[in-house]
């Protein structure tokens, strides 16, 4: 999942954010809010970058260096051990495991806590950090069973994907604390705060890949309600400076 997925779509966003600094022109026709999959790269659809470019700057090192330039010093522990290159190599191996089982809890536990028939979908994108912003990420988020260091460790702390993507830049021990004053406000004023297992969201999740549901329009009317209210708050905070 990170190698197919979530490694050339976090490349095709630092590419955007590059052309967006320079000021480069992106066709009308290119949309950047869809994923790139390394389907669209084999075939030639990817208007950001080449399957080349994707594996010399972004596989190929990664695979370089992590599983085999890393475990070196295992080759002169073997040798002076008297046991050859048999360390080394077990290295390899544990760190192809590992990479095999990181990625199953990755997608297991980020894939599935944005996707099921009670997350909302919108058609037009929002100011950072407006009103539209912090609603969309309650209705487009859902947490898992939080509280305590311990179920949070084996969650990687990633069972706070609502707070997560309210105030990126806080620390982990933040998202524990603000969870419950998040979901208060919630219950306050009827918006959705979505908490579930982490297995019955990735039983949602199949149902969205195979099909068998679909994730919710957000209603169009308030959506575009919503947005013009942020750029009147907008323009009055400018005023005010």
């Amino acid at each position: 999942w990170k190698w197919f997925y979530y490694a050339p779509n976090t490349y095709k966003e630092l590419k955007l954010a590059r052309m967006r600094k320079e000021g480069k022109h992106i066709p009308e026709e290119i949309k950047p809010e869809e994923p790139i999959t390394i389907k669209d790269c084999l075939v030639g659809q990817n208007y950001f970058y080449s399957l080349f470019e994707l594996v010399t700057v972004v596989l190929a090192p990664y695979l370089l260096i992590h599983f085999f330039l890393t475990p070196l010093p295992w080759l002169a522990v073997g040798d002076y051990m008297g046991v050859g290159s048999t360390m080394y190599w077990n290295a390899v191996k544990n760190l192809f495991l590992a990479e095999l089982l990181t990625n199953v809890h990755g997608f297991i536990a980020v894939v599935t806590n944005h996707a099921g028939d009670d997350m909302y979908r919108f058609r037009r994108p929002c100011r950072p950090f407006s009103g539209s912003f912090y609603l969309r990420q309650v209705l487009a988020s859902v947490d898992y069973q939080m509280g305590t260091d311990l179920v949070d460790f084996m969650h990687g702390w990633l069972n706070y994907q609502i707070e997560h993507h309210m105030w990126p830049q806080l620390s982990m021990l933040s998202y524990q604390k603000s969870a419950p004053l998040v979901q208060e406000i919630c219950q306050r004023y009827g918006v959705p705060y979505v908490k579930h297992n982490v297995f019955w969201r990735l039983k949602k999740t199949v149902d969205i890949m195979v099909g068998n549901a679909s994730m919710r329009w957000f209603p169009e009317p308030y959506e575009q309600l919503y947005l013009e209210k942020d750029a009147v708050a907008e323009r009055a905070a400018m005023k005010s400076e």
